[in-house]
Order: structure tokens, then sequence, then C-alpha cells
């Protein structure tokens, strides 16, 4: 569908999609070394309202905006920017869908979430009551100096990693701690309870408008892996764990009497990236053969062994990371094991893909060779420091250049979906709502009676958005009352 109508902001993110909050004020000066009049200059640092600035002077600033805006429009004219077939296929028919599921909502349970608040209050002085039972004095649990003084002076826990001001008391310390000490896991769910009933539910109720709808922004141009991002609220960040942070997503209702929540869920969607543009033959065939890949990579990675759980979570591992060049060190960190095991599980994951490691490489020669890659539908990625002589610049480069076409692919794809299903859906008529876009997922509000058309119409759509290709994409499908059962 072309697009009706042109987006400057877009332009530039599909022109320099790794520059960080671009704004208008930053590209005047950039491109027009002209500085324009800041929202903070006009109303003395936001201390007026706009609705009260002198109307002299917010003609000046409002024209400023049209002027800037006009001539960023012409640039893009001229470097043909507005030709560009991923921002006129993709980027700018998203505005459309994207409207949408800003204005329709997501419709919560304000009293699903209230009681859920109740309960983890209740937690968190069960907890505070036992810590301070516990260390036989009262302090204050939020705070870091507070909590070191008591740990490691009070109670002389072995001391873990030293800062400016004591010692850290962050997760990871505190995650190693807790394996021998209980005092350490009660102020991990101390911080776990009190960040859920601040973080999500209160801020939630906060976000209510007065029907019980939270309308969140989608942002098409902020992230540096072309994903959208989600804020005001951020949806996407919900949790999905089990118990009191799992029933958060139980206050994610239907708008219609008697409808569902319907998630539909790309299944191992870089993998099959991977599989596909680099043609790897064991790859493809296990998705062919619609082998479960964790279980096929464990196998690889641990010939002599009957695969268990743990050896299919390492290999879960692997095929995720490897995608992004992780260093052994870096796998090692992850999985709690040992630089020369993760080294190995590394080059086995290679001996057994061997078409992985070649299109990688590939990948990393092209772009020294064109200071570009790209994605499966022709988005580019500059990266114009690949043949660096510094070689820790050269290496972040590398990685960059390794990440983007798998990355990125994937959020475009899910992108092109969102954009045919809006298609299906007016052209059909239904009632039913795509309401929220979180990571590989889209998640429905469905009318009573439609079920069945978007499981299968919509499961269709997604899986075909790459045609001709010799796998096809995996969409699983989940429906409830609620959003934490449609998962």
């Amino acid at each position: 569908m072309p697009a009706k109508f042109y987006d400057t902001l877009l332009g530039e993110y599909i022109k320099n999609p790794w520059m960080r909050w671009i704004s208008l004020d930053k590209l005047s000066g950039k491109d027009f070394w002209y500085r324009m009049i800041s929202y903070e200059d006009i109303t003395n640092k936001s201390k007026i309202n706009f609705k009260d600035v002198e109307l002299k002077k917010a003609a000046i600033y409002s024209g400023e905006d049209v002027y800037i805006t006009n001539k960023l429009y012409e640039k893009h004219i001229l470097e043909k920017t507005n030709e560009n077939k991923v921002l006129n296929e993709i980027e700018l028919p998203l505005i459309h869908v994207l409207k949408k599921m800003e204005i329709d909502g997501v419709n919560i349970d304000a009293d699903r979430l209230k009681w859920i608040w109740i309960l983890l209050d209740s937690e968190i002085k069960r907890l505070e009551k036992s810590i301070f039972d516990e260390v036989e004095m009262e302090f204050n649990i939020k705070s870091p100096k507070q909590v070191w003084e008591i740990l490691f002076d009070k109670l002389a826990l072995p001391k873990w990693k030293k800062t400016k001001t004591g010692y850290s008391v962050w997760a990871d310390v505190l995650w190693e701690l807790a394996h021998d000490y209980p005092i350490a896991q009660k102020i991990v769910d101390y911080r776990h309870y009190t960040k859920l009933q601040s973080t999500y539910i209160e801020w939630l109720l906060n976000m209510l408008d007065e029907n019980w709808f939270v309308h969140s922004n989608y942002n098409s141009a902020v992230t540096t892996t072309g994903r959208l991002s989600s804020t005001d609220p951020n949806l996407q960040n919900i949790p999905s764990s089990d118990w009191i942070a799992g029933d958060i997503r139980d206050a994610f209702v239907s708008r219609f009497e008697n409808g569902k929540i319907v998630a539909l869920d790309y299944s191992q969607v870089e993998v099959r990236i991977l599989a596909i543009m680099s043609g790897d033959k064991n790859l493809l065939e296990a998705f062919q053969n619609w082998l479960d890949i964790h279980h096929r990579t464990a196998q690889f990675i641990f010939p002599d062994k009957t695969i268990t759980n743990s050896e299919r979570k390492i290999a879960k591992w692997v095929n995720f990371w490897v995608i992004y060049w992780i260093s052994s060190f870096g796998l090692s960190s992850m999985l709690w094991i040992s630089m020369k095991d993760a080294k190995t599980y590394i080059d086995k994951f290679f001996e057994s893909y061997p078409n992985v490691k070649i299109f990688l490489d590939n990948t990393i020669k092209f772009c020294e060779e064109n200071n570009y890659v790209e994605t499966y539908f022709g988005r580019k990625r500059y990266i114009n420091w690949i043949n660096d002589l510094n070689r820790i610049v050269k290496s972040s480069a590398e990685r960059e250049a390794i990440n983007m076409p798998i990355q990125w692919t994937s959020a475009d794809i899910i992108k092109i979906s969102m954009i045919r299903t809006d298609e299906f859906l007016e052209k059909n008529n239904l009632k039913s709502k795509m309401i929220m876009q979180v990571h590989d997922e889209l998640v429905f509000d469905v009318y009573p009676g439609e079920e069945e058309i978007i499981k299968k119409e919509i499961k269709e759509i997604m899986q075909n958005v790459l045609l001709d290709k010799p796998i096809t994409l995996k969409v699983d499908f989940w429906e409830w009352t609620s959003w934490k059962y449609a998962k």
C-alpha cells in the first residue's frame, strides 16, 4: 500500500538508524547550521504555559517548525530519501496502523490491578518484618548504602564488588549471595515486589482514562534495532513471569462482552531468518522436518549425552547469541560456565552449521567493502568505521554488522505483518482490534465469533511474509479471557 503522506522523522531514521533521539532541533543544527528556538526558551524553562506565550513569539516558534520541516523534506527529495522502498512500503504505511492501536487502547481491569497491589503490599510488609527481625534492627531497604552496611559490616557477608562509596549491592551480587544467605534472597524479593507495585501497577492505574483504557505511544524511530518501542505506558515491559508478576497481565482484558484476548507469536524467528539468509543445509533441514532446533543443536554440542533440559537450555542460548557474534567470555558469563566450555559450544555450533559461519564472515567482508549492511528487505545500515585501525572500534563495528541483517529483518517482518493484518481487518469489516505489539508478538482484542478467522487468517498472514523460501515462518496462537493466559 503506497503511503499517502511523508514523515521527515522516519526519513531521517531510514538514513541514520543509529542516531539516538532524532529531533528537528538537532537536525536543524546538523544540516542547516541553524539553531531553532527551543521550547525551554519560549516558555522560560516551562515556567510559562505555552498558551500564555506572547502571540508573536509563539507564531515565530511554530513557524520555525514548519519552515525547517519543509527544508528537511526538500533535502530528502534532493537525496531521493523520499523514494526509499522500505520507507514507502513499511515505515510510512505503519503510521496508520499505530495511530489506530494508540487510539483504540487496551482495556484494563482496574479492580484486578488494585487487588494485586494489595497482595503485593501484604507480601512487602511480611518481607520487611522478616528482614528486620533477622538483623535485629530497622533500616531503609531501598537504600543501597544501608543495605551494604547491614550485609557487609553488620552480618559480615562476603564482599563482591568494590565501588567508590562502599560495596555493590546490585542484583547480580545479591543473586550470588542468595545461594547461601537467605537474607540476600529476601532483599531481592523485596526489591522485586516494590518495583512491581510502583513501576507497573501504580503506573498503569495512573495511566487509565475514564473508561479504564490505557493508550500507549508506539515509536517507530527510537530503537537501534529497528523494532517499535512503547511508552506512556511501556506495554512491552509488562512482566510475563509466574505468580504475582504475571498476574499483572491478567488485568489486560477484552472490551467486548464475552470477548477474548488472542496472541500470535513468531517462534524462533531470528534463527529461522538465519537459516534462510545463510542457506545452511543442517539448519534448514531441522526446520523443514519440524525438529526442536534447540534440542537438535544440543545433540551437536553434546554428541554422547542424553539431552536433558539443562543441555537444551545451553543450546538455546548458543542458538540465539551466536547470531550476535558473542564471544566465549560473553557466553561463559551468561551461562556461568568456563570460557573453555563456552568456546567449545560455539565452535561445535559452527561445525554443525558451517554455512552460518560463512554467512557471518561474508557479511563482515561485504561491510568492509561497502561500509553498510542491509536486511532481507533492503533496509541499509551504514557502518563507516568498519575498517577502523583501532581493534576495539573495529570489533564493535563487526558485531553491529553481524547483528543488523538478522535483527532488523525480524523487526521488518512484524511491521509488515501489522500492515497486512490491519488491511485484512478493515477489508473484512471485522470488529476485532489489534491492540499491542510486544517483541515478536501481536495481541488482539477479539470480538465474539471472530476467533477462528483471526486464528486462521492472521496466522497465515504472519507466516507468509517471506514467500518462496525453503522454510516458512512459524507462528504460535493462544487465546483466553486475559493476556496472561493468552501466552
